[in-house]
């Protein structure tokens, strides 16, 4: 069975560039965007993390356990 029908292949090839096109911008509006925020959201953290004494981190905290082990009793 072939992926292109030699019948309807122009259909088929309009679709396909329509569906594509609508991804590529979709990611290039949309996602790209949201994960430069976020990076630069992340770069800002770390350079105000670095300027804050040690005594005062979060980090030190107990780990919060997001997911448990399906093993684990």
């Amino acid at each position: 069975m072939p992926h292109l029908d030699i019948v309807a292949y122009m259909p088929q090839y309009a679709w396909a560039l329509i569906i594509l096109s609508l991804l590529f911008s979709l990611i290039v509006l949309e996602i790209l965007p949201r994960l430069q925020q976020q990076l630069a959201l992340r770069a800002h953290a770390e350079s105000k993390k670095e300027e804050a004494p040690a005594a005062a981190s979060w980090e030190s905290a107990a780990p919060v356990v997001i997911f448990k082990s399906m093993f684990s009793n």
